[in-house]
């Protein structure tokens, strides 16, 4: 074949196919970055052919990299400062203060042994969450697959100022500092649980505020933060989804009636993009949970008119 038809065919290839933006190229980026990083495996790409293969790869906008194994992060802590990284070079929606962040919330509660009267159950919320808090949120409680006789339902979300005030709004936390003193000082004060040390009150104050969505900036200064706290180790373990990640656990021997429990928050193998959590309680049970990326909508659904206001958070 000769030069000419070698472009005919490279542009053939590539017609229809779509562009490897930035947005598409981000995790890919961030993944070669970690692993330049870290400097503890090669990064190994894949062999493609001259011109099929190429244009396959440029339009996934994937690059593949060794994933997490036998030869993972030499500690939790790296592990939490790759996660911050990630955070902020990732693209992420940046909303105005009257609109709303839309997106899923996953849990999956499964029993243990010997736990009675634990699920198995699977639930997926869809959730319209005010962006300043100043309005009421939406939140869809859709169908369970392992559960089909479990109730469906839709509920207004509105705050209970009688109740405190509970999770910050979005744009509460992007006033938050980053600052590495002042915010591990507001995240140990968050919840005043007696019995609890101020790592322990840190810890469980990252795993509530990273609960929803959190802007780039502070989650990273919360990853960072969780990076420098005591009796944190890795492991691997699947989110919701059934994602297999790159966990961060701690352990705390002060859980529910003494039990010790097992607290994670879970990364993507290659990207260290967060996925979600798990909580482990011996006696209590486990419980798995994911977060979607979160989209932007200046209104909620025109079927939220109907729905009736049931409690308030």
């Amino acid at each position: 074949m000769n030069e000419r038809t070698d472009l005919a065919e490279l542009r053939d290839l590539f017609a229809g196919q779509p562009h490897p933006t930035a947005e598409r190229l981000a995790p890919a980026r961030t993944a070669l970055l970690a692993e330049a990083r870290t400097k503890r495996r090669p990064v190994r790409l894949r062999r493609v052919s001259p011109a099929g293969g190429l244009v396959a790869a440029m339009a996934a906008g994937v690059v593949a990299v060794q994933t997490f194994g036998s030869a993972a992060p030499a500690s939790a802590a790296e592990v939490l400062r790759l996660a911050a990284e990630a955070a902020t070079a990732t693209p992420w929606p940046e909303p105005r203060d009257d609109q709303y962040l839309h997106y899923e919330r996953i849990a999956e509660t499964r029993s243990e042994k010997g736990v009675p009267n634990v699920g198995p159950r699977h639930i997926t919320g869809e959730v319209w969450e005010s962006a300043d808090g100043s309005r009421p949120g939406l939140l869809w409680h859709k169908p369970s697959k392992s559960r089909p006789q479990s109730p469906e339902y839709q509920e207004i979300l509105t705050r209970c100022p009688e109740r405190g005030a509970g999770r910050p709004a979005y744009a509460d936390l992007r006033k938050w500092p980053t600052d590495q003193e002042q915010l591990r000082h507001k995240l140990a004060e968050y919840r005043m649980t007696p019995g609890k040390d101020a790592a322990t009150r840190t810890w469980n104050a990252v795993i509530d505020i990273l609960g929803s969505p959190v802007p780039p900036e502070q989650q990273a200064a919360i990853f960072k933060i969780a990076a420098t706290l005591p009796g944190i180790e890795t492991e691997e373990l699947k989110d919701a989804t059934g994602r297999s990640g790159i966990a961060v656990t701690r352990v705390d021997n002060l859980g529910p009636g003494g039990a010790v429990s097992r607290e994670s928050l879970i990364f993507d193998k290659t990207s260290y993009v967060l996925l979600g959590g798990q909580e482990l309680v011996p006696g209590h049970g486990r419980e798995v949970w994911s977060l979607t990326r979160p989209q932007l909508t200046d209104v909620l659904p025109a079927w939220s008119t109907s729905v009736k206001r049931k409690r308030c958070v």
